[in-house]
């Protein structure tokens, strides 16, 4: 039987990151994974152009995400409704939630699920409004067209996360806390992405602007150095003290799985028949990847044990660096403590598990921090752990060396279940 492709592209300020998901007769696997930094001489469609031409991607069909000032997220509750009904509704409802005309935006609406009856009020549920400016959107698609690819949907980041975590409870149920709330936050280059979930359903989510790039930023000023060999140094430390993982290796688990809860699937801000409409034109030229290793749980005490000179990341070049971000990492532990505080405090709900990925989620410190800050169990998640891959060598290798960047690119190409 033929297998459906569909992949997912997450183009981030500092990666782009892109995870392509097959699927036969209910079996999914991990096919093709892609790398690659973004260089500032180089434009973005060049570099997505550059990335899909020297992998195996058996489809130009990509979904993609967006985030940021123009994107509108809001949870209400409202009087039940048959879904016909709610998608008039929630154009109504939008108007009241967000800052500019809903004319002016891309909008798409989801049930979550019926509240509890209270005694004299009409029964309610809990309804996701999501929205978006055409303006922002018509931009990120022309970029992907530019490249020569087929935007197929355009989702949110936070939402792209609920959904590799929905993937890998779907292939495994033991993959996720079933029944529990947790947090998964990414924490990447310049955002830190969070979705508070339990099984299928999204409770809440939440983006703030630090990440990687404000703890070179520290390390750049606290020794004087430029900003490209602040990262260098960040990564070097980073690279010494990978021992093999990250929270496992996703080699295995043969994946299944019956229908389940489409949980966040829904939500879709453009749909392959607007993208049609929405096409630009760009040059195409090269780029090169770098990979990020991570930084296992531990390791920590580990490394610090060890020395070396230069920017080897050794102990010396360890302590300096932790002396630099330590501040910075408490920021980070900070803000994803008052959006926990926030939720628990508005839906009298507590958040049992933090699971942590992206990039800058191997940080040395930052899981114990973190740990410390919300006072509760910090875990590194990898998304892929147990998801089968079947791709070629140097691919499976890129993306064993950087599962937890792969989150929210899975995320998105796991909606090729409902292709």
């Amino acid at each position: 039987m033929a297998s459906r492709n569909l992949v997912g592209i997450d183009v981030g300020s500092k990666f782009i990151k892109a995870v392509q998901v097959s699927e036969t007769s209910g079996q999914y696997k991990v096919t093709e994974f892609g790398i690659a930094e973004v260089n500032p001489q180089v434009s973005v469609p060049d570099a997505i152009s550059e990335l899909f031409s020297k992998k195996g991607f058996k489809t130009k069909r990509v979904v993609s995400a967006v985030s940021g000032r123009f994107v509108f997220v809001r949870y209400i509750s409202m009087p039940v409704m048959s879904d016909e009904e709610l998608v008039n509704a929630a154009k109504y409802e939008l108007g009241k939630y967000i800052p500019v005309e809903v004319d002016e935006v891309l909008h798409d609406s989801q049930k979550l699920e019926e509240l509890a009856p209270q005694e004299g009020q009409e029964p309610e549920m809990r309804v996701l409004l999501v929205a978006a400016k055409r303006t922002f959107i018509d931009e990120h698609v022309g970029i992907l067209e530019g490249a020569g690819l087929q935007p197929a949907i355009v989702d949110v980041d936070s939402f792209a996360l609920g959904n590799a975590y929905e993937l890998s409870g779907m292939i495994n149920p033991q993959a996720i806390a079933a029944g529990k709330l947790v947090a998964l936050v990414d924490i990447g280059a310049s955002k830190t992405n969070i979705n508070i979930m339990s099984d299928s359903v999204s409770y809440f989510t939440r983006e703030f602007y630090k990440g990687g790039d404000d703890l070179t930023d520290s390390i750049s000023k606290k020794l004087s150095l430029e900003v490209k060999d602040a990262e260098a140094l960040k990564r070097s430390v980073a690279g010494a003290a990978y021992s093999g993982g990250g929270g496992g290796g996703g080699g295995g688990g043969g994946g299944g799985g019956s229908e389940t809860n489409p949980g966040n699937m829904p939500i879709v801000l453009v749909s392959s028949e607007d993208a049609d409409k929405m096409r630009t034109e760009r040059r195409e030229r090269s780029t090169t990847k770098v990979p990020i290793v991570m930084l296992d749980k531990g390791d920590q005490t580990k490394f610090r044990g060890a020395d070396s000179g230069g920017y080897g990341g050794g102990g010396g070049d360890a302590d300096r660096v932790m002396d630099c971000i330590s501040s910075v990492v408490e920021d980070i532990c900070h803000d994803i403590n008052i959006s926990i505080d926030y939720f628990e405090n508005q839906y009298d709900k507590k958040v049992e598990e933090v699971y942590i990925t992206g990039g800058a989620s191997s940080t040395i410190g930052l899981q114990e921090t973190l740990e410390r800050t919300v006072q509760k169990p910090v875990q590194k998640w990898n998304p892929l752990q147990f998801i089968e891959l079947e791709l070629p060598r140097d691919s499976q290798q890129q993306l064993e060396d950087n599962p937890a960047q792969a989150a929210i690119a899975l995320g998105l190409a796991s909606r090729v279940r409902r292709d």
